[in-house]
């Protein structure tokens, strides 16, 4: 297998219990061509000296320390400071299978790949779980897709594994495609605001069928912790994508599949923000556009399916009749 850098950046803020979890997750791999840039997000504990602890020990590691900006200020500093020929993403309460880089590249270089992802397993607990070897005979496990195919197959509708599609953190991408584009600052849901992005200017993509990252599942956490109105900017970040693919690309199906995907995800948040967040009459009814769109916008971008149109009119008629039918439904699925 050919050689050549990889940086993997690894942002950093209050994680001290699991980050050198993390940074030994990295300096274990079996490929060692690395650079690892920890980026010190100012954290208020014991991260900031963990991290120039490890920098002391190993002439890979380079530690950058700031002003707190967030999960994607934190990313955007590694990019700038990026030296390798390939770039990975490690959340610092995660942890990389030991053969995670050597597997990607592999994939990667074999199938003349852009960029390379797999699938991540849960982990509850504070230990490293053991992840099993991929096969020797790998191609089995391997599933090429284009650049139109990417960008489907980050909706639940179109692959069972659309999750896996849109996080920055389990892949390996050729450095040369982040040249010009960075991570939205102070906004979460940065994933779904940047994937796209990427995924537009390759040309293929491998997606190895192996869980080979272990996704630290915390009892709390911005994305589980009690609702509030900065949750709204995935739909934000759904409304720019439409707004890409229709006005940049001419891709219609692929604005509709946004416009579908912002649909659904703003029935799903109408009920907490109704619940939760007081004076938000203005957000619900935000919401409520935004399923008002996804109907208007069939002849526009294509036809949504019988059940779909049905279901979008009953919330946007009788939104407690809704919760009360479909959504104990939906979860069981």
């Amino acid at each position: 297998m050919a050689e050549g850098l990889i940086t993997v950046i690894v942002p950093v803020y209050k994680v001290e219990a699991y980050l050198e979890r993390a940074i030994l997750s990295v300096l274990n791999q079996t490929y060692q061509n690395l650079q690892i840039i920890l980026v010190d997000d100012g954290s208020p504990d014991n991260c900031g000296s963990i991290c120039d602890a490890y920098g002391k020990k190993d002439s890979r590691i380079q530690v950058i320390h700031k002003e707190n900006g967030g999960l994607s200020d934190a990313r955007n500093a590694g990019l700038e400071a990026a030296k390798g020929d390939y770039i990975a993403f490690l959340d610092s309460d995660d942890f990389f299978a030991p053969f995670f880089l050597e597997a990607l590249l592999e994939a990667l270089l074999s199938t003349g790949s852009d960029v390379a992802l797999c699938p991540y397993q849960v982990v509850k607990e504070s230990g490293i779980r053991e992840f099993v070897p991929l096969p020797e005979e790998k191609k089995d496990y391997y599933a090429v897709y284009g650049r139109k195919e990417l960008l489907l197959n980050m909706y639940d509708r179109n692959h069972p594994d659309a999750t896996y599609f849109i996080v920055a953190w389990n892949k390996l991408y050729r450095a040369s495609f982040w040249k010009d584009i960075r991570f939205p600052k102070g906004k979460i849901h940065e994933d779904e605001a940047t994937t796209y992005k990427l995924f537009d200017k390759v040309k293929k993509g491998v997606y190895v069928k192996w869980p080979m990252y272990g996704y630290f599942s915390a009892p709390s956490s911005i994305t589980r912790d009690a609702f509030t109105v900065k949750r709204l900017q995935w739909m934000e970040a759904l409304t720019e994508r439409i707004d890409f693919f229709e006005n940049e690309t001419g891709e219609m199906d692929l604005a509709f599949f946004a416009g579908q995907a912002r649909a659904d995800g703003a029935i799903r948040y109408y009920y907490p923000l109704k619940e939760q967040v007081k004076d938000s009459e203005k957000e619900q009814e935000q919401l409520k556009d935004y399923v008002r769109a996804a109907l208007k916008g069939q002849k526009k971008y294509g036809s949504l399916s019988l059940a779909t149109r049905i279901g979008y009119r009953l919330f946007l008629l009788l939104p407690g009749l809704y919760k009360l039918l479909v959504i104990p439904r939906e979860e069981k699925r």
